[in-house]
């Protein structure tokens, strides 16, 4: 497991890079649709949800990072403790957490009038990119199921 895993890290890495740039990307075209809207109100509070989204995927692909290294140095000392006993064992799963978050964001699009609607589904396709990218962080991150 510890070569494997060691392996994917730097592939891990290479996806979450990609999948933030995406989701920026995203995120940007987002925020130009909104220009094209009126001001008031409801355009102030879609382009603080979008920047709050934003945040969140730089804060994604941050943590992950931070539980990457957080495995690999893990896997690093288990592999060189081996020979003194057995392996520390893994703490919960980070992803949840991040989950939970974007869950919560993507409901105060809802607050947001008509607009708001369509943002929130926009902010779930950006979720959902950004959790299909970063699967490689959980398939390191969760042990292999038998």
């Amino acid at each position: 497991m510890a070569n494997e895993t060691l392996a994917g890290i730097g592939e891990a890495i290479r996806k979450a890079a990609a999948v933030y740039a995406d989701a920026l990307a995203a995120v940007g075209k987002a925020l130009q649709d909104v220009t094209g809207v009126a001001a008031g109100a409801d355009r102030d509070r879609l382009v603080e949800n979008w920047l709050r989204v934003a945040r969140m995927s730089k804060d994604g692909v941050i943590t992950a990072l931070d539980q990457g290294y957080e495995l690999w140095e893990r896997e690093v000392r288990r592999s060189a403790a081996q020979t003194r006993g057995a392996a520390p064992e893994r703490p919960a799963n980070p992803a949840d957490a991040w989950t939970e978050n974007w869950r919560r964001a993507t409901e105060a699009f809802g607050n947001v009038g008509v607009l708001g609607d369509a943002a929130r589904k926009q902010a779930e396709t950006i979720q959902k990119t950004l959790q299909d990218g970063l699967r490689a962080w959980q398939r390191l991150w969760e042990p292999e199921k038998k």
